[in-house]
């Protein structure tokens, strides 16, 4: 290190060295190619695919992905202002969720580890077709867990209530 003779360093010189600082820890100004591998892609319709994935953890990172999702969607349908713009993309977001998630969780009941997370989303949703499948959920030799059953219970007493 250079310094002026007092054993101090003198702070001209260290400024190249802190220009070439971000390139060196690998945050330089451009992105190359490999550290930027595009979009990501966080759509509704790739976590329900994901609900099928045969790696458990994407599985259940998906569902619960989309559980959270409907949360907010329903949150936002119920205390926005009516006709108000969020309040309108909500509605449609719900169209979507039956339309592409309801199907796809009431095939994925059948898999343990996210069985709950598509009990739950299917009682948010009051999808009435789902309650067969979580009345079958539910069958003495279902081989479902605790909380899947919890949650199947929770869902058909939200679809009972919704059908009134």
């Amino acid at each position: 290190m250079p310094s002026d003779g007092s054993g101090r360093v003198r702070v001209r010189d260290l400024l190249p060295m802190l220009a070439l600082l971000p390139i060196l820890l690998g945050s330089g100004g451009r992105a190359s190619p490999m550290n930027n591998p595009g979009p990501l892609d966080d759509t509704n319709q790739r976590y329900v695919t994901d609900l099928s994935d045969p790696d458990k953890s994407d599985r259940l990172y998906a569902a619960r992905v989309l559980r959270s999702r409907l949360g907010v969607v329903l949150r936002d349908a119920s205390r926005g202002r009516p006709g108000s713009m969020r309040q309108d993309e909500a509605f449609a977001t719900l169209d979507d969720y039956e339309t592409q998630v309801a199907p796809a969780c009431i095939d994925a009941l059948a898999i343990r580890n996210v069985s709950h997370h598509c009990a739950a989303i299917l009682g948010m949703l009051a999808h009435d077709p789902a309650t067969e499948p979580l009345n079958a959920l539910l069958a003495p030799e279902a081989s479902s867990s605790r909380r899947a059953r919890k949650q199947a219970i929770k869902a058909l007493e939200a679809i009972q209530a919704a059908a009134l």
